[in-house]
Order: C-alpha cells, then sequence, then structure tokens
C-alpha cells in the first residue's frame, strides 16, 4: 500500500509538469501564433485517437489521400516540403496500428527492390550535375514509403471497412473541393487552354482521375467478389465513373477499356443463363456510358486534337517528354542516372510539369537503369501474383484485368510517385489480401 502511494505521488509530478508546459504553450502560441496553437491541438487529439483506437485513424489517413496537399498549399512547415511532411505524418500516425495489428512481410518485394535501387545508386548510378545524395535520400524515403502499407496485417473487418473508404474516395474529394470553391479558395473546376473544362475536386484533375480510377476498378473487383455490399459498390461504380469521364483524363478511361468490356461480357452472360436480376446492372450501365460519351465527347476532342501534333493525337507534351528523358538515360542505360534523378533532369527544355516522365517504365530506366527497371518490375509482380492466389475463383478475371489497366496506366502517368495513386493502390492490394484470407493471420506469424 506504501509502494503504492508512493508511486502514486512520484508520476503525478512529472505529469502535472507536462500538463502546466503543455497549457502555458498552447497559452502562448494562441496569443503569438494562432496557427500553430491550432495546429497542435489538432495533432494532439489525433494522437490520442491514434493510440487509443488506431483502426479509426487508418480511416482518417486514407480520407487524407482524396486530397492534394501540395497543390492546396504549395510552401513549407518547419522547413520541410508540404508533401514531404504529409508522407511523415500518415507514418506517424498509423504508428500505432502497426505496434497493435503487426507486419507480415510477404507482400514487401517492393520495398527490397527499392533498396536494391537505393544501394545501384550510390554503387553504380552515373549521376547528372543537378544530383546529390540528399535527393537519392528523400527519393528513397518518398518511394519506398507506400509500400509499407501492403505490410501492415489489418484485421479482416478493419480491411473490408478500409476497402468501402477507398471506393469513396472520389466522391470526398468532390465534396471537400465544393466547400474549398465556395471559400474561394480552390475552384471545383479547371479551364485549359484549349477550351476543355475539367473537374479536380480537391486535387488537380490527374489526381482526381487517379482515385476515381481506384473507385471504378475496386467497384468492379467488389461487386464480384463481397455480394453482401453489392449496392453500395454499384453505386460506386457509377458515381466513380462519372467522375472520372468528368476529368477528362484520357490514360485512365482507356486502360479500364479491357475491364468495361469484360464487365460486360460477365453481366450479358449470366443474364442468358437466366438470371434476370442482371438487367438492370446491364441496362443502367449502357445508359451510364453513353451518357457519359455525349457529355465529354467535345472536352476529348478538344483535348486530344485541338493542336496538331506529328502523331495526329495530342499526347499533352508527353512524346517530347519522353524522347528526352531517354536521351539523357542513353549515358548509363544499365545502372541509371540515380534514385530521384529524373526530378532534376528538367533543364528547362521541357514544359514545368515534366518534373518527371509522366511513364513510371521510363522513370525507373531514368534513375535505375534496366537492372532497377526490372528489379522493381519483378517484386511488383511477386505481389500481384501472391494477391492472385488468395482470391477466388470468380474474382480473379477482374483481378487480373485491374492489374493490367494499372501496367497499361502506367504508361501514360506517375503512378508509382503520386501520393493519390500508390498509397490507394498498395492500401488495396494489402486489404484484398488480408481480407481474401480463410481466417485472421496467426498472431505468432506476426513480426512486431
Amino acid at each position: 500500500m506504501t509502494n503504492f502511494e508512493w508511486g502514486s505521488k512520484f508520476n503525478v509530478l512529472p505529469y502535472g509538469l507536462l500538463y502546466l508546459v503543455s497549457a502555458l504553450f498552447l497559452g502562448a502560441a494562441v496569443i503569438y501564433q494562432p496557427a500553430i496553437a491550432v495546429a497542435a491541438v489538432l495533432l494532439i487529439i489525433l494522437l490520442v485517437v491514434a493510440i487509443s483506437r488506431p483502426e479509426r485513424i487508418s480511416y482518417f489517413v486514407l480520407l487524407t489521400t482524396s486530397i492534394s496537399i501540395n497543390f492546396l498549399y504549395s510552401g513549407s512547415m518547419f522547413g520541410i516540403e508540404i508533401l514531404s511532411l504529409y508522407k511523415l505524418m500518415i507514418l506517424m500516425l498509423l504508428v500505432p496500428c502497426i505496434l497493435v495489428n503487426g507486419l507480415k512481410f510477404k507482400l514487401s518485394p517492393p520495398i527490397w527492390a527499392m533498396a536494391a535501387l537505393f544501394f545501384i545508386t550510390f554503387a553504380f548510378s552515373s549521376w547528372l550535375p543537378e544530383m546529390n545524395a540528399s535527393i537519392a535520400v528523400k527519393a528513397f524515403i518518398g518511394l519506398s514509403l507506400p509500400f509499407v502499407f501492403l505490410l501492415i496485417n489489418w484485421k479482416k473487418e478493419v480491411a473490408e471497412k478500409q476497402i468501402r473508404i477507398l471506393a469513396l474516395l472520389p466522391l470526398v474529394s468532390m465534396l471537400v473541393g465544393v466547400v474549398l470553391h465556395v471559400a474561394n479558395f480552390h475552384s471545383i473546376l479547371t479551364i485549359e487552354f484549349t477550351g476543355a473544362v475539367r473537374v479536380q475536386g480537391a486535387n488537380i484533375p490527374p489526381h482526381l482521375a487517379m482515385l476515381a480510377f481506384m473507385g471504378v476498378a475496386i467497384s468492379f473487383i467488389e461487386i464480384k467478389r463481397s455480394p453482401q455490399h453489392t449496392r453500395f459498390f454499384y453505386i460506386m461504380l457509377a458515381l466513380n465513373f462519372l467522375i472520372l469521364v468528368a476529368t477528362g483524363t484520357r490514360g485512365p478511361l482507356l486502360a479500364l477499356v479491357l475491364m468495361v468490356i469484360y464487365y460486360f461480357f460477365d453481366i450479358s452472360r449470366q443474364y442468358l443463363k437466366g438470371k434476370s436480376q442482371y438487367l438492370i446492372p446491364l441496362l443502367c450501365s449502357l445508359v451510364l456510358i453513353v451518357a457519359a460519351v455525349f457529355l465529354q465527347l467535345d472536352n476529348l476532342k478538344k483535348r486530344s486534337f485541338e493542336r496538331t501534333t506529328a502523331e495526329g493525337i495530342d499526347l499533352s507534351g508527353r512524346t517530347e517528354a519522353w524522347e528526352f528523358f531517354l536521351d539523357k538515360a542513353a549515358g548509363s542505360p544499365w545502372s541509371g542516372r540515380g534514385l530521384g534523378s529524373a526530378t532534376v533532369a528538367n533543364d528547362g527544355t521541357l514544359y514545368k510539369g515534366f518534373v518527371v516522365p509522366h511513364n513510371e517504365y521510363i522513370r525507373f530506366y531514368f534513375d535505375g537503369g534496366y537492372i532497377g527497371a526490372i528489379l522493381l518490375l519483378l517484386s511488383l509482380l511477386a505481389v500481384f501474383i501472391l494477391v492472385y492466389r488468395a482470391l477466388a475463383p470468380p474474382v480473379k478475371p477482374y483481378y487480373l484485368l485491374f492489374i493490367a489497366a494499372f501496367l497499361i496506366y502506367s504508361f501514360s502517368d506517375n503512378t508509382l510517385s503520386t501520393v493519390q495513386f500508390i498509397i490507394p493502390f498498395c492500401w488495396y492490394l494489402n486489404c484484398l489480401y488480408r481480407s481474401s484470407q480463410p481466417t485472421d493471420s496467426p498472431q505468432k506469424e506476426v513480426i512486431r
């Protein structure tokens, strides 16, 4: 009893001092730096929730990917670029989730591939004059972090909820975009020089298109995999498809063509087998596609044929960018120019928007050469195969077409290096794998 009393008195002092110092800090901040005070209070709340209910903080982290924070606020905080700070914050918030759920390294090959790229950078790559070690370290951390989301050993019920949140991300972006638009902070629409009007939500159009691409693909898979949530995913399929078309982004639409064709083939086959309940989704899907084409045909024409190019189709400067990066990579084809070097390669020759080539195969060939690019591709294929083996047979064709769509999309955009794609992509692969297991993973197999 005496020991308990002394222990209690011993603990009261440091906690009391902590509360007092915190109160004084926040009080002073409110007077002199109100923004810091608000940020500190929000951070404390998030940390408390992260520790007490870690699964809820994972939902919050997922929802933040619906906003392109670096385009809404282009500066830095505490001397750190805002996008790097965002990635650091989400990792910190997920630490309690990792401690509670543990990590399983079966889906870790991409992390080891990135480590190999990092080694190649310092051991064999021929650096550009603009390249330095800090760029390589920053690129390694930024590109590797999303692959950590492949490792968290979520419980099945949590993974199922996260999948539904992933399907909601484009709609969340649109709702936040409306709020920002009303507040005159960020327009929900953007008009290009061609006259094309594009929806962007709380993002830029290509980033919203990435979220919508994921929302459409996830809905296709989950309609087949989760019959108990069929209505929800049919609704999300329609909404996400409309959002995707409204962004005026051509790459993801082309990438999804095979998946859409197979979907029509599948539900038509089911209907012809006598399952009349498939008639309604079949007809509604046809009406939706016809309406989308009718509404966006003029926009797509403006974006594709407004400017005369050698290819006949306006690819928004991609062919010039690809040629530029391939020419610069030619001096070191096997080991590349170093991880992150693509971000400093544009010497002003190209439009400033081409910080990277808008082609992930060229980007990682540029950074890691044939060796690095092949290692990364093989590591991704290893993950895709592991997830494929865990799926039920009816789901596998949709999953394979989803992966094919990802590989096609990667030819025309930054799928592996944009937060709005790579985090939802890795998160979904992990959730799909965990929720397809017969039971939750045994704790003894979990590395903590």
